[in-house]
Parts: C-alpha cells; structure tokens; sequence
C-alpha cells in the first residue's frame, strides 16, 4: 500500500502528543510507543510539551535512523497555570491550554510540511476536542478512552471518597462530551480509534459505528533487562488511588500463602487508608509502601517479584501491565474492560496472566489470592516476553496507512440545521 504523494516522497506525519517521552512514565511512555510506531511509516513532527524535548533529543542522537523531530510547544502563561496545581485533575486545564497552543503551532507546520497524516496521541479523553481535524489533512483521533465504568459490586472498594469523585467525574465528562467542539472532532476525524469497547457505548452512534479498537498501552516499550530469580512477594506497581484497586490487593493478601509480601511501588491517596486496614487485618508486617519509585527500579521489581497484580475497577489502557508481560512477569489481573482485552487479544501465554473476573469484593480477593498462591507454588520458567507487540505494531501502523491513503473529504464545521445524528445515551451519575 503505497502512502506517500508521489514515488519516493518521504511521508511527513504530525503527532499531538502533550507529553511523550522515551524514559517517563505511562503517559508518556504510551504517546512515545505511538509516535516509535508512526515513524515507521515516514517522517514524524512530534509536538510535545517543552520539558519533554531534552530525553527525546538525546534518544534521537543515539537512534538517528529513526525520524522523529520534537516540536516543543509551551502553553500560554495564565490563571489556568495556578489552578491545574491546586484543583484536582487541574492538569487538564493546563492540557486544554496546550491544545490551543498546538493548534496554532500545527497550522503552521501543516502549511509548511504538507504532511500526510495528523495524529492525535495526547491524554486519550473521548470528552474533549481535537486540533487534528482542523488542519485540512487526514486525521487520527485517538486512541481515547475514559468511558470504563466501576463494576456496581465492586464499588464499596472505592470508599466514599471514591465514590464522590466517580460521581462528579461521570457527570464533567458527560457533558464534556456533549459540546459542541468535542462532537464536531467525533465526527471530522478521518480515523476513530478508542482503547476498549466500553468507549463505543458513549460514543454518537453514527461516530461509534466506524470506530475501531485499539489500545496504545499495546506501543508501550521497556528497556532490556537480565532475567533474575524471582522471589515470594507480589507487586503492586499502579499509583494508589482507588479506582486503582490497591484495596483490593490488600485483601487478596489474605488469601495468598502465609509468607506473602505485598510491595506497594508507588504513592497516592489511598495510603494512608491502605495502613489502616493492613493493621486490622494484622498484615503490616507483610505489607511494604515504597512511595514512587524510579522508572528503571520500577522494571527490577517487575523482574523479581513472584506476579504482579492489577486490579484497577475502570481502566481503559493498560501500560503498566503491557510492561509487566513485556518482561515476562507473571501477572493477575482483574478481568474488566482494557487490561481483560489486552490479555485476551495480544497474550501469548496463558499460564503466564490469570484473569479474575469482577464479582463482589471479597470474591475478586479470593481469586486473585488463589491466583498469587498458584504462580508462588509453581513459579514459570519462562521470563520471556509473553504479549505480542510486534502484531500490535503492525496493526496499529496499518490503522495509519488506511487514514494517510484516504482523500480528506470537506465538511462544514456545523451539522446542518435539521440534521442531527443518533446519539449515544448521556452516561448516568
């Protein structure tokens, strides 16, 4: 399939990306994972934060043949600036300045460049808009997500505090969604992609039915490490907030072998909570909080510990489980929307990732105990990689080639008066 204009021209393709970085964490590391993707393909003008610039320069110059170019772009100083550091999820304003920023920068780019393709990689939120479909060329929307809800019986895990911040952020999102910005990128972009099926649920239906599936944490790349002897104690690398599941964990630890150990790799809200209950549960002197810990650390664990354990209740993506199979960990995970996909889709060992499927919240804790006891018993002798990225790759440059081969089609940027498409059902509270 040829993809560029004329015999031999080098495609150049423009990525959105905020931030994406080859040594950082999820975020970055999924935005990185698609633009390493992209520049398969042809040139890639990479428009990133300016803090993001340095780390992929100096990954450049020790890869030349690899044609990612950085484009910094700085969002506008403002009273956005203070409030994305004291509100929660404030720094979506910061992301919602930078857009605008990008868009003009991409404007520029895109008139200069002529490029082929312009790809959305920045945060994956099905409820906000896009520059990409307002540059005149093909464009990419997505992967976005945001949509994965918290199993109704597993929502006691969430605590109150959780539970207040599902219910406002059910509420923000959905009408997000709702604006007019956001529903003319549905419908503008070339190209629909969402990380799992519960995102085509809220979704226009007329944009849900040519939306395909794929999840950019399946780009997510790891550094080679040496195998080394796993030892008796479970990792729990998400940050610890409770749509998270470290709740979960906690519990599951009970029903693991006496011995056990839990090891906490990163920091958020729920520690404080999470101390609490390992004292009534008389388990703290197998429970150790690391706080956050280094990127490559993070990995050494990931190599060491018997399995690693994800129990996030609405998760769309998945990096840090797609790092985990890439290094061979065995892993237990909690059967629902992006990481089940994931594991189901592109895992090639069985033995390798145990799937839970949600139920009430002591049942969930009984199976992943269950599941810890038996990778402890039996530990695997493979520390191979057990996901297959090289097809994920592949699937996701061909989404792109189809987008870069298709003829960008004008279309007004309001929907005719007394046209409206189907539209999906406002989530409820």
């Amino acid at each position: 399939m040829s993809v560029s204009r004329s015999s031999g021209a080098t495609p150049t393709i423009l990525v959105l990306a905020w931030l994406a970085a080859p040594d950082r964490g999820s975020e970055w590391a999924a935005a990185w994972g698609m633009a390493r993707a992209a520049a398969r393909l042809g040139r890639v003008l990479l428009l990133v934060r300016p803090d993001c610039e340095a780390s992929i320069r100096a990954w450049c110059a020790e890869h030349p043949e690899v044609p990612i170019e950085p484009v910094p772009v700085a969002a506008p100083p403002g009273p956005h600036r203070l409030l994305a550091e004291i509100l929660p999820k404030g720094h979506f304003l910061d992301y919602i300045a930078w857009l605008g920023a990008a868009q003009r920068v991409a404007r520029e780019l895109a008139e200069a460049e002529g490029p082929l393709l312009a790809v959305h990689a920045a945060l994956g939120c099905y409820w906000l808009p896009s520059p990409v479909v307002e540059l005149g060329v093909p464009s990419v929307w997505g992967p976005v997500g945001g949509a994965t809800r918290t199993p109704r019986a597993l929502l006691p895990v969430l605590g109150g505090r959780g539970l207040v911040d599902r219910a406002l952020e059910r509420l923000v999102l959905g009408l997000a969604a709702r604006l007019p910005s956001t529903r003319r990128t549905m419908r503008r972009a070339d190209r629909v992609l969402v990380e799992c099926r519960a995102t085509l649920a809220v979704l226009p239906a007329d944009v849900a039915r040519r939306a395909r599936i794929f999840n950019r944490a399946l780009l997510t790349e790891v550094p080679a490490l040496e195998a080394r002897e796993r030892g008796r104690f479970v990792l729990f690398p998400s940050t610890l907030h409770a749509r998270k599941g470290p709740m979960l964990a906690l519990e599951a630890l009970r029903a693991a072998p006496a011995g056990t150990e839990l090891v906490f790799a990163n920091e958020g809200p729920e520690e404080p909570r999470l101390r609490r209950r390992a004292v009534e549960l008389g388990l703290e002197g197998r429970v150790r909080f690391l706080g956050r810990v280094s990127r490559r650390r993070c990995f050494e664990l990931v190599r060491e510990a018997g399995c690693v354990l994800f129990a996030g209740t609405n998760e769309d993506g998945g990096c840090a489980l797609v790092e985990a199979m890439l290094l061979g960990a065995p892993v237990v995970v909690l059967a629902h929307s992006g990481p089940a996909e994931i594991v189901e889709g592109f895992g090639t060992d069985p033995s390798r990732a145990l799937l839970v499927p949600p139920a009430t919240p002591a049942a969930v804790a009984a199976g992943m105990g269950a599941a810890i006891a038996r990778f402890l018993a039996r530990p695997p002798r493979a520390s191979d990689p057990h996901l297959d990225q090289t097809r994920a790759v592949l699937a996701f440059q061909g989404l792109l080639e189809e987008a870069m081969v298709r003829a960008p089609v004008p279309r007004p940027l309001a929907e005719p008066a007394g046209v409206r498409p189907a539209e999906a059902a406002l989530p409820g509270v």
